[in-house]
This record gives C-alpha cells, sequence and structure tokens, in this order.
C-alpha cells in the first residue's frame, strides 16, 4: 500500500517517486537529467527511459505527454534475437536516418548487430518516424519498397530512433489513443520491460560466470605447474580446486534461479523472443548446469588424488573413501538427470550431450562406490566359502567396464551384449539378496542401497535394449541367446601415455553360465593363446585365466596335483554333500532364485567332482577302489548338472514371466510346441482396423499351456511374416484376453489393472513358431 499522493500526484515510498496511469496500475518515476521531464523508469535504472509522463490536474492520473509520439523502451539482446543478421556493417557510415543500404533493404544496427526494417507509414508520425525490424525470412520483409505491410505474415518490432539513446523500442497509438500493435494494459507493458531487462541481467550473469571459471581454470593450471616445493606446490593446487568448486556451486545456484526464472515468466517470455529462442534458451541453461556439475566432478577426483589414492581401501580410511564417492555420485546423478530431461521434455539426442555427459562415468563411480560398501558387508564369520559382497562387487565392475566399452562394440553385437550384461545384473542382485551379512541392520541398508545402484543399471541397459528394438521397424532378427562375442578393440587413450595394447571382449562360459568379460590376451610358453580379465580396480590382479576348449572360451584348469590319502579324504566328503546340494537347489527353486545362480552353484560343484575323479585316475592301477570311487564321482557330477539344467527349464517355464530369449531357450531344448488357435481375427475400427493370429505356446512334456504369443496383420491376406511393425509379441494367458482399448477402459474406470508387459518377436523367431505350429497335431490342453 502506497502512502497518500501530494498534489501532483505522486507517492514516495523508501525514498521512490510512484505515479498511477489510466488504467489502475501503478509506475515508477524519475527525473531524466537530459530534459528535467519526468520519465516512467524500472526498479533496476539508475536514469529512467521510459516514456516522459505529465499529471492530469483533475484525476492525478499521469499519462504520456504526447500521444502521437510513441512510448519507447531500450530494446533488450533476447527480445531482438530471432531477427538477427549475419551482416556487419561495423566498417560502414548510415545515413542521415541511421539506416544502412544493401542490396535494396534497409538496415538498422543496434548492439553491433544488424536488423532489417521496414517504413511503418501508419505509426510513423512527422515528429518521428516509427520502422519495422523483421525477420528477412518473412514474406513481410520482401517488400520492394521497404514498407512494413501489416497483412503479410511475420513477426516484427516496432523501433523509433532516438538521438540521445539510438534505436528504442517503441509502442505505436492509434486514433482512439489505444496502442495499436499491442492492447495490453500498461501494468502489463511495464511487466514486460522488466522481464526484458531481468534477461539481460540473466544473460550478463551467465557470461560473467564462464569467465569466470574460465578464469579459475587458468589459475589452477598456473598453480598446477609452478615450480619449486612439492607441498607448496600441491598446497596452491588444492586452494585454486578449492576456488573452482565454490563457483561451481555459486554458478549451480544463479542457474536454477534463471530456468525458475523462464519458467516462472514464460507467457512474458514469450511475447519477447520466439518459441524456438525460449527453448534454446532453456536448453542452454540446462548444459550449463551440466556443465557445472562436470567441474565438481573433476575437481573432486583431482582434490582427491593430491591427497592419496583416489580408491583407498584401507580399513580406517575406507568410511572416508565412501563419503567422497557418495559425493561424487550425487554430482553424476544430478547431471545424469538433467540429461534425462533434455531428452524426454526438450528431445535433445544424447549425442549433443557428449561432450558434457559420459554415462561410462557415472557406472565407474558407482562400481567403485559399490566395492567400497560391499567391503563393509564382508563377513569372515559366514558359514563354509560362502560368497563375500566384495567378489559380487568386482563382478559388478567388470559389467560397467565392459558397458563403458559398448561404443567400441560392433553395432550388431549391441543386443547380445546388453541382454548378457542386463542377466548379469539381476544374477548379482540375487547373489546379494542371499548374502550372509554381518550383525547389524545398518548391513541390510547398506546391502539394499547397494542392490538399487545395481537395478539402475540394469534399467539402463533395459532401456537402451528397447530403444534399439523400437528403432527396428523391419523386424530384425534377434541374435542367438549363445551369440558368439569375441573381438580386440582399443581402448581410449590416455594423453599423456603411450599407445595402448589391444583388449579382448568375449563371452565365456563359468559354471554353466555365459557372461561376458574384458581381458588381456597372451601367449603361454606353449604357444596357446589365454585371456587374462583383471580385477576393474586393481589391473595388476588377474582374477581369471580363459583357455578356448571345447570351442569356447573356458576357465583355465589349473589343477594342484594332491596324494593319494587327500584325494580319498576330498571324494568322500564330495559325496557326502552331494544330496544336499541337490536338496538345496529344490529349496531355491521353490524360493525364486535366479536360475543362473542355481545353475552356477551346482556345476561349480560338480567341476569339484570332476577334478577329483581327474586326479584319482592316477591311481587306478595302484588302487582297486579307485575305478569304483572314480565312476560314482561322475555319476553324482552329473547328477547336479542335470539337476540345474531341470531346474532352469522348469523356471523358464514360469507363465507369468515374459521374456522371448527365454522362450528360443525352450524352443532350442526342445521343451516349447504351438499351435494356432485364431486366425485374422478383426480387431479395431476405421484406421485402428487389424487383424490378430494367436498360437499357444505350450509344454512339450505336458501339454499344458503356456502363453500366448500374437501376430498383428494390416490386412486379412498378409503373408505370415509381414506382420505390423511391433506387432507381434508374447503374452501371459490371462493378458492374452486384454487388449490395450480394454486397458485404457480399466484405467479411465479407477479399476487397478496389470500392465501388459509385451515382448517383441523378431522375424527369426515368429518363423520358428510357425513352423512348430505346423508340425504340432497335439491338442491344447
Amino acid at each position: 500500500m502506497l502512502p497518500a499522493h501530494d498534489a501532483q500526484g505522486i507517492s514516495v515510498h523508501r525514498g521512490r517517486q510512484y505515479v498511477k496511469v489510466p488504467d489502475g496500475g501503478t509506475v515508477q518515476i524519475g527525473v531524466d537529467p537530459a530534459s528535467g521531464l519526468y520519465r516512467a523508469k524500472l526498479p533496476s535504472e539508475l536514469i529512467p527511459t521510459g516514456p516522459v509522463l505529465k499529471p492530469d490536474a483533475e484525476s492525478a492520473l499521469w499519462y504520456p505527454v504526447e500521444r502521437s509520439v510513441p512510448l519507447t523502451y531500450a530494446l533488450s539482446t533476447a527480445r531482438l534475437e530471432a531477427f538477427r543478421t549475419n551482416l556487419d556493417f561495423s566498417t560502414a557510415d548510415p545515413g542521415s536516418d541511421g539506416l544502412y543500404r544493401f542490396n535494396g533493404k534497409l538496415y538498422a544496427r543496434i548492439e553491433q548487430h544488424a536488423y532489417q526494417v521496414l517504413h511503418d507509414l501508419d505509426a510513423s508520425s512527422p515528429q518521428r518516424p516509427v520502422m519495422r525490424i523483421v525477420r528477412p525470412e518473412d514474406a513481410v520483409a520482401s517488400d520492394a519498397d521497404n514498407l512494413y505491410v501489416a497483412t503479410r505474415p511475420g513477426s516484427s518490432e516496432p523501433v523509433a530512433f532516438d538521438s540521445r539513446y539510438g534505436w528504442q523500442g517503441t509502442i505505436v497509438y492509434g486514433a482512439a489513443g489505444m496502442p495499436r500493435t499491442v492492447t495490453q494494459p500498461s501494468s502489463v507493458f511495464w511487466q514486460r520491460l522488466e522481464v526484458a531487462s531481468e534477461l539481460d541481467r540473466i544473460n550478463l550473469r551467465v557470461q560473467t560466470a564462464h569467465e569466470k571459471r574460465q578464469e579459475l581454470i587458468a589459475a589452477w593450471l598456473t598453480a598446477k605447474d609452478l615450480e619449486g616445493e612439492p607441498a607448496t606446490r600441491v598446497a596452491g593446487e588444492l586452494r585454486a580446486l578449492v576456488n573452482r568448486e565454490l563457483h561451481s556451486h555459486k554458478e549451480l545456484k544463479s542457474l536454477g534461479k534463471a530456468l525458475n526464472y523462464y519458467r516462472d515468466q514464460k507467457s512474458v517470455v514469450s511475447t519477447l523472443i520466439t518459441e524456438e529462442g525460449y527453448r534454446t534458451k532453456m536448453i542452454a541453461l540446462q548444459k550449463k548446469q551440466m556443465l557445472a556439475y562436470q567441474q565438481l566432478v573433476e575437481c573432486g577426483l583431482s582434490r582427491r588424488a593430491l591427497e592419496g589414492p583416489l580408491l583407498d581401501l584401507t580399513p580406517d580410511r575406507l568410511p572416508r573413501t565412501v563419503s567422497f564417492l557418495n559425493r561424487l555420485m550425487g554430482h553424476l546423478k544430478e547431471r545424469q538427470l538433467i540429461a534425462d530431461n533434455l531428452l524426454k521434455k526438450w528431445k535433445v539426442s544424447p549425442d549433443d550431450s557428449s561432450d558434457i555427459l559420459s554415462s561410462a562415468d557415472t557406472h565407474n563411480v558407482v562400481a567403485s562406490w559399490v566395492l567400497t560398501k560391499s567391503i563393509l558387508l564382508d563377513n569372515p564369520q559366514a558359514a563354509g566359502n560362502a560368497v563375500q559382497a566384495s567378489d559380487l562387487a568386482v563382478q559388478f565392475g567388470q559389467a560397467t567396464f565392459v558397458y563403458a566399452a559398448l561404443g567400441k562394440i560392433p553395432q550388431e553385437l549391441h543386443v547380445s551384449v546388453l541382454s548378457g550384461l542386463s542377466q548379469q545384473c539381476a544374477a548379482l542382485r540375487d547373489w546379494y539378496d542371499r548374502l550372509d551379512l554381518p550383525a547389524g541392520p545398518e548391513h541390510a541398508t547398506s546391502r539394499n542401497d547397494i542392490n538399487a545402484e545395481i537395478q539402475a543399471l540394469e534399467h539402463t541397459l533395459e532401456t537402451r535394449l528397447t530403444r534399439i528394438y523400437l528403432d527396428q521397424p523391419d523386424s530384425s532378427a534377434r541374435p542367438a541367446p549363445e551369440q558368439p562375442i569375441d573381438f580386440d578393440y582399443i581402448p581410449p587413450q590416455d594423453r599423456s601415455g603411450p599407445e595402448p595394447k589391444p583388449w579382448r571382449l568375449f563371452r565365456a562360459k563359468k559354471h554353466g553360465v555365459s557372461k561376458i568379460s574384458i581381458g588381456a590376451s597372451r601367449r603361454t610358453a606353449l604357444g596357446e593363446e589365454v585371456i587374462d580379465v583383471s580385477n576393474p580396480f586393481d589391473p595388476k590382479q588377474t582374477v581369471q585365466t580363459y583357455e578356448h576348449r571345447e570351442g569356447e572360451w573356458r576357465p583355465a584348469q589349473t589343477v594342484r596335483e594332491k596324494p593319494l590319502p587327500a584325494l580319498l579324504a576330498d571324494a568322500d566328503q564330495q559325496l557326502h554333500k552331494s544330496y544336499s546340494h541337490v536338496k538345496t537347489a529344490l529349496r531355491e527353486e521353490r524360493g525364486k532364485i535366479n536360475p543362473d545362480n542355481i545353475v552356477e552353484t551346482l556345476e561349480e560343484k560338480a567341476k569339484a567332482l570332476d577334478d577329483t575323479a581327474l586326479q584319482l585316475q592316477r591311481f587306478e592301477r595302484s588302487d582297486a577302489n579307485a575305478g569304483a570311487l572314480i565312476q560314482k564321482l561322475k555319476q553324482d557330477s552329473q547328477r547336479l548338472r542335470t539337476t540345474g539344467e531341470d531346474i532352469r527349464v522348469r523356471i523358464y517355464k514360469d507363465k507369468n514371466f515374459l521374456c522371448v530369449d527365454r522362450v528360443i531357450y525352450l524352443i532350442d531344448r526342445g521343451h516349447i510346441r504351438a499351435q494356432k488357435t485364431a486366425t485374422r481375427l478383426k480387431r479395431g475400427k476405421r484406421q485402428d482396423r487389424e487383424y490378430l493370429d494367436i498360437y499357444v505356446l505350450t509344454d512339450a512334456h505336458t501339454g499344458a499351456p503356456l502363453w500366448h504369443a500374437h501376430f498383428h496383420y494390416p490386412a486379412v491376406d498378409t503373408s505370415a511374416l509381414n506382420f505390423n511393425v511391433r506387432g507381434a509379441h508374447l503374452k501371459t494367458l490371462e493378458q492374452s484376453a486384454m487388449g490395450s482399448v480394454s486397458q485404457r477402459r480399466e484405467e479411465q474406470a479407477g479399476r487397478q489393472h496389470v500392465a501388459i508387459w509385451r515382448h517383441y518377436f523378431d522375424g527369426r523367431t515368429a518363423q520358428r513358431i510357425f513352423d512348430l505350429a505346423a508340425t504340432t497335431t497335439d491338442r491344447v490342453m
């Protein structure tokens, strides 16, 4: 509430003068030092630049001094950005009217930039001509006489030349005294001026922050290269890095305010810049946020390297390492959220942010964090040879290592690699869930936090897989589940280091389960090729060596010879535990444990039996009982493997779990039959009309139905393999009767429903189902 006005209609509040204007609004005024007259002013202005105002003696309202003279205001860079041309008149002289001539067109020079202008005869007066800034590509700009014709399409900005301030924006009035081009009340006009000024201030702050960042980076590089005592140099470098971090935090705060301002004032901002200009600015500000987070990550890593090892795993320093990685993960995740928003809301290609964002950075840090948290979960009191959390963390680190190399992997192998890594992540989560943890609820919380990060990577892998499938409208064939993966590639080179040696990315089978790894190839003394897989957190430590055996990469066999008494003791113990291993596996099956983990455990036990049997063969001639014992060891080994495979098949036949890769696995091993139950059922209306074929996939041994396969066609006579794009999918029996229209009705009615999780078939798998149906004569149970 302003205090009462004086005789002139001026109210004074905190030293500022305010007057009321005809539409009921209030504006701030100030004395123009050049003329001594009152002008409207923005709160941020020292010298007023608004229109000259004069009070009305009867109403105490203030009006523009001369209605025929347009109201003028300072032009903002943001407002004119969409009209800017590439012409440079810096070395040319303007005419007496302040205009430049080029190729028959007129141009005004504002803030070092050139803009095409036209005469607005209707808005001009003898006191002051009014021009229109136009975009050269619009139809309105094409007039041969450089005249503005309002009926021609195109954007424009009215301007007038002021001898003191140069070109100014203007609001022009018609005969009735109302603004001809802008009919909003003056309060809206002032709001536009205030927003335009704030946008200029935002641009200035952003530019200043950029220059300051470059200055701080230069200071850091100088401190880094200083000669002298190492301690002095390190102290100087640390100070420079802290200054960079502090600046990045301030910059993030400023950018956040700028983005909020653009969002909150969008309705006003959109009158100042084009829609594309608004989009460009929002994207640019968010990319600057990503860059600021990148600076925090780089500075944090550099400071950590100066203070000690990046991954300090010594027991007394491990909690500090966890805390450091927590902060780093926070910055990386905030950066990723911005990247996701740019992709989803603003449709910015990930390639456009590749210079700022590398998903590998995030996953590598997460893998290090998982390792540090897992070391704290290791339980020396765990029973027997129980898996330790740190061992699982190394496997997760290897998975992130492979994912980081995806850009080096041939495109045709992406599906196989992503699918394999996703399965490895699911298996790791299952292992973590079953860890024998140390006492204390905090350890269960840590385990859950770790699994959440593994699941986040799993989600990333599945998202990329989905994108690949949706980008293949030609129903490209899925690669076989066991597609060979074996090739060399050159890893990223350290700028200061020598040219790196090739790495080998390969699929290997260990304990009956295929996994994808990265290692270094070498030749043994006998000339045989082997691949050493290193600990991703300690490259000097080899965790597994693989050799090519039985047509695929398998763990190298390194059996240490034992004397007969020790072998007999091992055999007795292994045979004694054999049945308990089977019972444990069956119990895990009932508990819905990951099938790969069940198979892997049983295969590991079976291999131990095989190794003992192999060593006992040395004593077959000297020990009468060795032959029978060897036979029994082999029988139990086979029973464990058979049990594991049977369990895997039974779990793969889960009717409520949809996975085309599992269907392919079952078809390959003769566990699935197919029968066509519906032909070209009519679905939808008009443009949504399509025709549906339904196949039931049954258990080859029991005949029980497992799933339905749906194939959608554009016409009743379309050939079988020419189904609609993404029109072939696997469904549960319950979902089969529920289409998308029915699902939408359930949603609109507010009733709970189970989202249909479709898994798409490719042409090759579809053909296999068609072939199965052609040879199946059994009736569906």
